[in-house]
């Protein structure tokens, strides 16, 4: 515990994050930290569910949305901007959205996403006012990944609101198309959360620097 901050970092991490944000941004980025740190052995674990901080064993985890459980300790990173997205065969079948009156009279599909499968449909969210409001729109396909939803709206199944930082590569070569954009979903809160504030080792400290760096180019 006394020693300085150039002292190399050994041991074993393990960290959870959400699988879009690992198979897009931080797995990418990684080689430079192994670099860095070659002392070190990450485990990596990549899931949309929400694990058990204590029961799993993880030293810091990489949540989006709100934390539900106040027992953990949450640093706040900021906010992930949210994307309206559709395929161009799905446009051109269905129309162009220019407004929320626009999904009901095209009778627009939504592709549903939840973590539990069989979960009442959330709905399509927009901006109402100082908060925000759900539009319940049809849709057959429900799924519980993020890489499902994200392939479901290449094939033409539906609308998406997903985060920029999964689908950008898509919106920039034309395979999906940003639609609406006044009527975005809220954007997602992106905290770094571990189980106790005392007593965090360095290299915990430093892989929750390392991926607030990699992040912060998403974040408003």
């Amino acid at each position: 515990m006394f020693a300085g901050d150039r002292v190399a970092l050994r041991g074993r991490l393990r960290v959870d994050l959400p699988t879009e944000v690992a198979r897009t941004t931080i797995v990418p980025a990684l080689p430079d930290f192994m670099a860095a740190h070659p002392e070190l052995e990450l485990e990596v674990s990549s899931t949309d569910r929400q694990v058990d901080l204590v029961q799993e064993g993880f030293d810091c985890v990489l949540r989006l949305g709100p934390i539900g459980d106040e027992t953990l300790i949450a640093r706040p990173l900021g906010l992930l901007r949210m994307v309206n997205a559709a395929s161009p065969a799905y446009l051109a079948r269905y129309g162009v959205p220019r407004s929320l009156e626009d999904l009901q009279l095209q009778e627009h599909r939504t592709i549903h996403f939840s973590t539990l499968l069989g979960a009442r449909p959330y709905g399509w969210e927009y901006p109402d006012g100082d908060g925000y409001a759900t539009l319940q729109l049809p849709g057959a396909l429900h799924v519980n990944s993020a890489q499902t939803y994200e392939a479901a709206a290449l094939a033409g199944l539906g609308l998406i609101q997903a985060p920029l930082l999964g689908i950008g590569r898509y919106l920039e070569s034309g395979t999906l198309v940003d639609i609406i954009p006044d009527f975005r979903r809220r954007a997602l809160a992106v905290s770094l959360v571990v189980a106790h504030r005392s007593n965090l080792s360095r290299r915990v400290r430093a892989l929750m620097k390392w991926i607030e760096g990699v992040l912060t180019p998403y974040l408003e």
